[in-house]
């Protein structure tokens, strides 16, 4: 990688960084009160550089930065070790991380505008997740198989005028289903749309949706029961909708819907039957498909 690529890397993600409040932060915290290499800001700006470039390990991190000059000059680091940069993180508390993701927030509201920001109908909310595999030995507190650890990284995204900004973000042990984090999610007021995956699949939320006018856009989980269709709908020959249908989901004696839904079949890239959800009654189905499409904006490896 040559200088100026690393240096747009850096100038694309780590300008939303408010470094004066940080800064603040960590004088506050004094987590750089004993340190001799490596501050926090400059680890920050190193994780960020490994995300953007799929950097899977410590270990690679380490040898990148070793190799990079350009990367080097832009940290003024010279190398650091693997176990240094697991120090670091062990060190660095989470309620810190924290804050940096909500002055990022912070910062992308005010460039996008409070206003434009809460205008609903113009906004589409991303909500997915990511299991982190971690050491059961070293953290039996998050197992969730037999022999394994992990957390789930819950992250909502906005989707407004063609661009993403991160809005809010849960850790969990891995274990709990998604569906345990909607109410912390999913913006409940009219008009808003939130668009997730089949880990949020819940018929009575669904239900409290469809009276608030809350729309939401998910995809059909395979084992799901139709109670009954209502109305199958026309599809033009030339749409990429092979089905559309109002539907009502669910069994006795476990739960059926009240609400009716839009039922959506198409195709994914890979001509794989991809079925799609939705409250939303007015847009086009050939829409809503790419509604569900945009999800992928947030990013997240499933």
């Amino acid at each position: 990688m040559d200088k100026d690529t690393t240096k747009s890397v850096f100038a694309e993600y780590v300008l939303p960084l408010n470094v004066s409040s940080i800064l603040q932060e960590l004088d506050h915290l004094k987590l750089d009160r004993y340190v001799k290499k490596l501050g926090v800001i400059p680890f920050i700006r190193l994780i960020v550089f490994a995300q953007v470039n799929q950097i899977p390990s410590l270990t690679d991190i380490s040898l990148e930065l070793e190799a990079n000059e350009s990367l080097q000059k832009e940290l003024a680091l010279d190398s650091i070790s693997a176990s240094q940069l697991s120090r670091k993180l062990r060190e660095t508390p989470s309620t810190f991380l924290d804050f940096v993701f909500r002055q990022c927030v912070e910062q992308i509201t005010r460039q996008v505008g409070i206003k434009r920001a809460n205008e609903k109908l113009r906004r589409i909310n991303l909500v997915d997740s990511s299991t982190i595999s971690m050491c059961l030995s070293q953290y039996p507190w998050a197992e969730f198989r037999r022999t394994k650890a992990g957390v789930k990284l819950h992250l909502r995204l906005v989707f407004l005028d063609h661009q993403v900004a991160p809005d809010k973000v849960i850790l969990t042990p891995a274990k709990p289903a998604d569906k345990t984090q909607m109410d912390a999610l999913v913006v409940v007021e009219p008009d808003a749309l939130n668009v997730f995956d089949r880990g949020y699949v819940d018929y009575r939320k669904f239900d409290a949706y469809c009276a608030n006018k809350t729309k939401f856009v998910t995809r059909l989980k395979d084992n799901a029961v139709i109670h009954e269709v209502i109305e199958e709908r026309t599809v033009p020959d030339d749409s990429p909708v092979t089905r559309e249908a109002l539907v009502r989901l669910g069994s006795y004696p476990n739960y059926v819907m009240k609400y009716t839904l839009r039922l959506i079949e198409t195709t994914d890239s890979e001509g794989k039957r991809v079925v799609i959800l939705t409250n939303d009654m007015a847009m086009d189905a050939e829409q809503i498909c790419d509604v569900y499409r945009k999800r992928w904006q947030i990013g997240v490896s499933r």
